[in-house]
């Protein structure tokens, strides 16, 4: 913990004393301003002082070790509720329920772990996500989240929309460790493993028919190859898990309308079976489509979308992120070098990428393949000592200033100057569906425009 935080710690907590004291000395209870106030600072003060051993015991969880100092953990919130509101006689109301309120700790330790862990870099819109995430997590108002929202979050689905490679599977994985997990006092744990609540299914890598068997489950007999009874991701995640849907944009019409009814009604059936299930998990959907065209032109049902977006999430690009931030490149290369190589191989690999990446690509360079490329770069660069991105990866972009001296010259008819403009931009956003958005006009439309662009410069050379 940082000396900024030891001191933060230590001045609520005696400010909580200090207002525990005048408490005690009133005959009546406080208003509900004040009371509310010091409820604040007497959670804050319990949070800070199990924090740490929170965070170790999180660490045991992920490499499947016994989880230390849980039952310490929960007697020091225990303890401490009786110490600052003495069963609610300070404050005139009902206290908090220890185990609820450890809880609720707890899920706040873990999702700052989660979101942390898996979104890096100090970015505006690195940043931005992470908040994007808590709120998915606890919603915007954390004392209705605390008072009755903490069970009920499975009901509201999550949609994490973002070109290939922004790391929409990170940002559901983050979500999913980091549900609320009620604790049980008698025992002194929790009723389940966060480490394994987690059920991703890529949907585009499936036919119609075994993403039915994947999610559903199957009777044997069900279709060629059933050969057994078969319980789908549906049936298997349990009521504080979370199945993952990846590529939802490629979803069959006909599957779509059976996950809008588990979505509405929270109960399906197994292929070649009649009798009903419950699912009683949290579904989180991810797509890089452009899910607006694909609803007007019939590939994707409204009625499923509309119930896939209460809570959407967007993921940017790494060009985003860079612009953003100049400092914000070598972080990242740092990042992915430190998973590739020994720690004292790290620093000269991140300068040889850095320099290669300067030398052959630019500082405009768009990336984009995302942070899937900027991984993929590093490793050639370990490999092969260089990069070169696939001629098919991007477009060339025109240079800036051949483009501003036509349109200044007016050489340019208007179909040009649409097809040049698009080509400039796609370069930029490294995404039909990001250029669209930013132009105001069709992704077919920009799709056909670059493509255009490209096969007039292949065919030139």
């Amino acid at each position: 913990m940082s000396a900024n935080l030891r001191a933060i710690r230590e001045l609520v907590k005696q400010l909580a004393e200090s207002a525990r004291e005048k408490c005690i000395e009133r005959r009546t209870p406080p208003s509900s301003d004040d009371a509310r106030l010091y409820e604040d600072l007497v959670l804050y003060t319990l949070y800070s002082q199990i924090n740490e051993m929170m965070e170790l015991a999180i660490q045991d969880a992920r490499v499947g070790k016994p989880m230390r100092g849980i039952a310490v953990m929960f007697e020091s919130v225990r303890n401490g509720l009786r110490h600052y509101l003495q069963a609610g006689k300070l404050l005139g109301v009902e206290p908090p329920d220890a185990a609820h309120l450890f809880a609720c700790f707890f899920q706040i330790r873990r999702a700052f772990d989660e979101i942390f862990n898996s979104i890096i870099g100090s970015s505006i819109s690195a940043a931005k996500l992470r908040a994007a995430i808590w709120q998915s997590i606890f919603t915007h108002d954390m004392r209705r989240y605390r008072r009755s929202l903490f069970d009920r979050t499975a009901d509201f689905t999550t949609l994490i929309v973002g070109p290939s490679g922004t790391g929409k599977e990170l940002v559901a994985g983050a979500i999913a460790a980091a549900r609320y997990i009620p604790f049980d006092a008698k025992t002194k744990s929790f009723t389940q493993d966060f480490a394994t609540s987690f059920y991703p299914l890529n949907l585009s890598a499936l036919s119609p028919t075994l993403v039915e068997s994947e999610l559903f489950g199957h009777r044997r007999g069900a279709f060629t190859g059933a050969v057994d009874d078969r319980a789908g991701w549906l049936q298997t995640c349990p009521a504080l898990g979370t199945v993952f849907l990846d590529e939802i944009g490629e979803l069959d019409p006909a599957i779509q309308v059976k996950l809008l009814r588990v979505l509405q009604t929270r109960q399906f059936q197994r292929l070649g079976d009649t009798k009903t299930i419950h699912f009683h998990g949290k579904i989180i959907a991810a797509t890089n489509r452009d899910l607006a065209t694909d609803m007007t032109s019939g590939a994707f049902r409204r009625d499923f979308y509309y119930r896939l977006c209460g809570d959407i999430i967007t993921t940017p690009t790494l060009y985003e992120q860079l612009r953003d931030s100049k400092h914000e490149l070598p972080r990242l290369v740092r990042f992915v070098a430190a998973r590739l190589v020994p720690t004292e191989d790290v620093e000269p690999l991140v300068d040889e990428t850095i320099v290669n990446i300067d030398r052959r690509l630019g500082p405009d360079y768009a990336w984009p393949g995302n942070f899937r490329e900027l991984e993929q770069c590093v490793r050639n660069v370990l490999v092969r000592g260089d990069y070169h991105p696939t001629a098919t990866a991007v477009p060339e972009k025109p240079s800036r200033d051949a483009l501003t001296c036509d349109i200044a010259d007016g050489i340019l008819t208007a179909d040009q100057l649409l097809t040049r403009y698009c080509v400039h931009v796609y370069g930029i956003t490294g995404t039909y569906e990001a250029t669209a958005l930013r132009l105001g006009i069709d992704r077919r439309t920009v799709a056909a425009r670059v493509k255009a662009s490209q096969s007039h410069v292949i065919t030139s050379r």
